[in-house]
């Protein structure tokens, strides 16, 4: 009888432990792949692009793997200075990782996207292999008097 008392006490006070293990994944169970964290050559990164009168940067820095802090600036005809912080753009799909540089080679780029209202999104494409180029891209939504240029920015060599 006493072994019977025993037992059940036992699973009275272990019962806990097992509804607690259930909520632990498995390790083989499929889960999101995390990515590393970009490993530029230095911080910030500074974008550049000179056309006429026309100059336009962007400066990059990194604030964990799915997030950018950036100052866009903008002068010549029109003048635009902004701030913002953009994340990985969700829903990639295969053959849009990819941009050319100016020999026409792909390169394989990340894209950013920030919110800017409900009907604007700016989305920033960085090469995150040789850290060479970066465009800005804006969605028509965007009704701006100083649009950004959608040409490629270089790195900058300080």
């Amino acid at each position: 009888m006493r072994i019977v008392t025993l037992a059940w006490i036992l699973a009275v006070l272990l019962s806990p432990l097992w509804s607690m293990s259930a909520d632990i994944p498995r390790s083989d169970e499929q889960q999101e792949p995390q990515l590393g964290m970009p490993r530029p050559p230095r911080t910030p990164l500074l974008f550049t692009r000179v056309e006429g009168n026309q100059k336009q940067s962007l400066e990059v820095r990194y604030l964990d793997p799915r997030t950018i802090s950036v100052k866009f600036d903008k002068s010549g005809t029109c003048s635009r200075h902004e701030k913002m912080t953009a994340k990985i753009k969700p829903y990639w799909w295969l053959g849009a990782e990819t941009d050319e540089n100016e020999s026409g080679e792909a390169v394989a780029v990340q894209e950013y996207v920030y919110g800017k209202g409900r009907k604007c999104s700016i989305y920033l494409r960085i090469d995150e292999g040789q850290w060479e180029q970066a465009t800005v891209r804006e969605s028509p939504g965007c009704s701006n008097s100083c649009p950004a240029s959608a040409e490629p920015m270089y790195l900058k060599k300080r």
